[in-house]
């Protein structure tokens, strides 16, 4: 089953079309996002919410690369608020749109993992690259900062200083090694091996009970927003309670 949309590719799949596939689909721009496929993610994570048999989103980029960022040749179209508007809004709904999405969401990451590209893969539960990906977030070399959420889960899902590298150097030839030592990987794999290896880890998180992994991806967002100990424990036990009264474990 596919959605069709100018800017992505929206195809539903897998055992019991139990795996949705979201792909960024500019590739002769590197799958660089303009404002219309901005609005287009937002629209199709928003839709996959609602697709009862998905359990897992693979979200990737056509071509040769995942996605190098806002597609920067747009600015001069915009005034002044068109551009914080594009910068710091649009985008960032964008990364909410996939960072609270119920689903379990995968990136599935090669070729150029830059600016706001490596934000959107930040907002995502899972990230696995091929070895030859290259990464940075460049803003800081244009005098401003990542907009899409990128400056803040940088700073949480590495220590502190090496964060602070990736932003205030503006590299963008960080390698998939460099960034999986950092912490910022789940995975990395080698070229020849990055689809079978991928598809595998797909397939096995998604042969398990949707609920199961709805909630475990919500205790452990919850648990990782910083709350105290006991509240994270009691959220736990309230979802253990509710999975094993629930439907799919009385069967």
């Amino acid at each position: 089953m596919s959605q069709n949309y100018q800017f992505l590719l929206y195809e539903i799949g897998g055992p019991e079309n139990s795996i949705c596939t979201i792909t960024m689909n500019r590739p002769d721009q590197r799958n660089a996002i303009n404002r219309e496929m901005a609005e287009e993610l937002i629209s199709a994570f928003q839709r996959v919410r609602n697709e009862d048999t998905v359990k897992v989103v693979v979200f990737t980029g056509a071509g040769k690369s995942f996605c190098a960022g806002g597609d920067l040749s747009v600015l001069p179209t915009f005034n002044h608020n068109s551009v914080y508007d594009w910068m710091a809004r649009t985008g960032y709904d964008c990364s909410r749109a996939i960072s609270e999405n119920e689903k379990i969401v995968i990136a599935k990451v090669k070729g150029h993992c830059i600016a706001g590209g490596l934000e959107l893969a930040l907002a995502c539960d899972l990230i696995y690259a091929s070895e030859k990906t290259k990464f940075g977030v460049t803003e800081i070399t244009m005098g401003i900062l990542p907009g899409w959420g990128g400056t803040v889960r940088l700073a949480k899902s590495m220590p502190i200083f090496r964060a602070k590298e990736i932003l205030l150097s503006g590299r963008k030839d960080y390698t998939a090694q460099e960034m999986l030592e950092m912490g910022l990987l789940t995975r990395v794999f080698k070229e020849e091996e990055f689809e079978e290896k991928v598809n595998q880890m797909v397939l096995q998180i998604a042969s398990n009970p949707k609920d199961a992994l709805r909630m475990a991806k919500s205790v452990m967002n919850r648990a990782f927003e910083g709350i105290p100990w006991e509240a994270a424990m009691t959220i736990e036990r309230n979802a253990i309670a509710w999975l094993f009264h629930s439907e799919y474990a009385e069967k």
